[in-house]
């Protein structure tokens, strides 16, 4: 062991807050589940800490976040405002000149700042960075009074050029930062200096929309910890799998824009390469959603960007992770047309799957499992459930899946169980067929709360080479590598086993 003391991983998911407990010197460990707290992520954060007995004591804590991820794809961020180049303030609204529907005369496109939020200055940088027009500081002064005064509580700076010279966009931001009342100004050459107008024009302005958030945030998280006599370091992951301290996670919150998931993907490379396993397919499989990554030859993914959402593109080196919403809390419906849907839709922690009992009466995955047996009732995941209510499960899906479909209790769930393992399918051929890998050289991985449960149907639908399952894959899994946990030998070490096809 490295000696680091006690260091706890977290991570916080839609439904669950899961938390791994390690002391580096001894090797002991414990875990902890809670429920998330939707839209109070902290909540859940330090319950967990709570149930570990506190954070004192505690010499490290890495936390994987998706207060990013949800913010953008909810657009629940603040009001913010830009300041562009004299001509360039479409930007945002213009893109790849792409849009979501090819065909029709109108888009449905809202940018992240409305147009009136979206003001120009004079500057111009050429594209060698050869300053043909100095930036008016006086109007970058004015430019953000108007914006605070519209209730803008951040603001991004976007001039053309600024990758060849940030000139004027130092000086902008030093005249900006002389009437704006808080730390939420960006610069576009502090979050992406590279050519790419809309591309860095977008992370800035994703950027900007995040700080606010994340800030409070983790600002809450300090705060509670300072009073838990906390000696030690609180670190974010980052998008890539790295970490980061909390001071560079409120500069550059779009950073964290998927680190949630990604630290999963880097535990599975890990266990996979113990195993002796160079090609495979994590499989998380959360509350909300279903995350699936490659790694080919022992080495994962990397992109140089992402699209959270059409046309919220943030270009910053991230694992690539293809999201569906497939999740435990997925809810299943028959539309109008009599086809069973599942996700993307979720029941979330409040109230959960109706089997939580939590007054939630439309059916989930979740519902499914328990109805067919494969979850146990009397034995959930954990945290503060401690019996899952069959008959309201059989309630809501003979409701709402079963007699639209004339189906009896059982084939109604089967049914919603075949759907949702559709969907995962899906997402594994657009990972693994479509990027021209062969899945019959491949791993899967799965964990999350039910990815094992899965796992056997994938390896049939893909036809892929085996299914490893961690010790741990169901609650803790991505948070046990945050804690820095080895991956002991698999010879060594009954951990992990693998499932093959028959």
């Amino acid at each position: 062991m490295n000696g680091r003391g006690v260091i706890v991983g977290v991570d916080v998911g839609g439904t669950f807050t899961d938390l791994f407990w390690l002391d580096s010197s001894s090797g002991s460990f414990r875990t902890a589940k809670v429920p998330s707290r939707r839209g109070d992520e902290a909540s859940g954060f330090l319950n967990g800490l709570a149930a570990l007995g506190g954070a004192a004591g505690m010499q490290s804590i890495v936390h994987g976040t998706t207060v990013g991820t949800n913010t953008l794809l909810e657009r629940r961020g603040p009001k913010i405002g830009i300041i562009a180049t004299r001509g360039f303030r479409d930007t945002l609204e213009m893109r790849r000149r792409d849009r979501r529907r090819t065909w029709g005369l109108w888009g449905d496109f809202v940018p992240i700042a409305d147009r009136d939020m979206r003001l120009e200055v004079d500057e111009r940088t050429l594209a060698d960075g050869t300053i043909r027009t100095a930036v008016n500081t006086d109007g970058v002064r004015a430019a953000a009074k108007t914006l605070l005064a519209q209730g803008a509580q951040a603001i991004a700076i976007t001039f053309i050029n600024a990758y060849a010279n940030a000139e004027n966009e130092r000086r902008a931001l030093e005249a900006a930062r002389e009437v704006w009342p808080n730390e939420f100004v960006t610069a576009s050459h502090e979050v992406l200096s590279e050519i790419r107008e809309f591309e860095r024009s977008s992370t800035a302005a994703l950027n900007c929309y995040l700080q606010p958030v994340v800030a409070s945030y983790l600002g809450k998280l300090d705060a509670a910890l300072s009073t838990q006599n906390f000696p030690g370091k609180l670190q974010i992951v980052q998008s890539n799998g790295g970490i980061m301290s909390t001071a560079t996670a409120r500069k550059l919150p779009a950073r964290t824009a998927l680190s949630g998931p990604a630290a999963g993907v880097v535990a599975g490379a890990a266990i996979a390469k113990a195993a002796g396993y160079d090609n495979l397919i994590t499989c998380d499989l959360g509350g909300t959603s279903f995350d699936v990554s490659v790694v080919a030859n022992g080495k994962t993914a990397v992109a140089a960007q992402t699209t959270v959402d059409f046309g919220l593109v943030i270009r910053t080196p991230m694992i690539e992770i293809t999201t569906i919403g497939a999740g435990g809390g997925s809810i299943a419906s028959v539309d109008r047309g009599g086809l069973l849907q599942v996700g993307p839709e979720s029941a979330g922690s409040v109230p959960g799957p109706a089997c939580y009992g939590a007054g939630n009466i439309r059916p989930t995955l979740t519902d499914a499992q328990v109805v067919l047996g494969r979850i146990n009732a009397a034995r959930p995941l954990g945290g503060e459930l401690k019996l899952l209510d069959v008959e309201a499960a059989k309630h809501a899906i003979a409701t709402h899946v079963g007699k639209p479909l004339r189906l009896n209790v059982e084939d109604a769930a089967a049914a919603i169980v075949r759907v949702a393992e559709a969907r995962m399918a899906g997402a594994i051929r657009l990972v693994s067929i479509e990027r021209g890998h062969d899945p019959a050289r491949f791993v899967a991985m799965p964990f999350g709360g039910g990815g094992a449960l899965h796992a056997g149907a994938l390896i049939r639908e893909i036809g892929l080479k085996a299914a490893l399952v961690a010790a741990l894959p169901r609650h803790h899994f991505s948070a046990w590598l945050r804690a820095g946990r080895p991956a002991p030998r698999c010879g060594a070490n009954p951990q992990y086993h693998a499932r093959r096809p028959r």
